[in-house]
């Protein structure tokens, strides 16, 4: 019975994997719809990935269905993860929901987190300072 447990789990990582990459094809096609129930489906399988949920709310974004995902946004704040990108795709739904308000809060989240990340990286030595010294 082990042994069958340790054969199905690669398969499904493949599996997985696999879907990560049609949901992105789909999304990258212009067919939001399609990918929204195939990274669904893929969450049921591995749930609570942060790059899925970002991808899944995307992709409803995408397809006219920003309540949907601002829930799956929702989500994704829960599990911490929060980053430039979350605000993104937040301030797109907010925008669709016609709530513009909060949508331009968003915004600058997004703004400031991006600023927030390219500035360690533009104030650290380059790495022929970092030989030469």
């Amino acid at each position: 019975m082990a042994d069958l447990n340790t054969a199905a789990a690669p398969a499904l990582g493949a599996d997985i994997e696999l879907m990560d990459l049609l949901g992105y094809v789909y999304l990258q096609n212009n067919r939001p719809d399609k990918a929204a129930v195939l990274l669904a489906a893929r969450d049921v399988l591995a749930p609570d990935h942060p790059r899925t949920l970002l991808t899944l709310a995307l992709a409803h974004v995408r397809a006219a269905k920003p309540a949907r995902a601002l829930d799956t946004l929702d989500r994704l704040a829960l599990l911490g993860a929060m980053d430039g990108a979350f605000h993104l795709v937040r301030a797109q739904a907010l925008q669709a929901l016609g709530r513009t308000d909060e949508a331009a809060g968003a915004m600058r989240a997004f703004i400031a987190l991006r600023g927030a990340e390219a500035a360690p990286a533009a104030g650290a030595p380059s790495a022929a300072a970092r030989h030469s010294a």
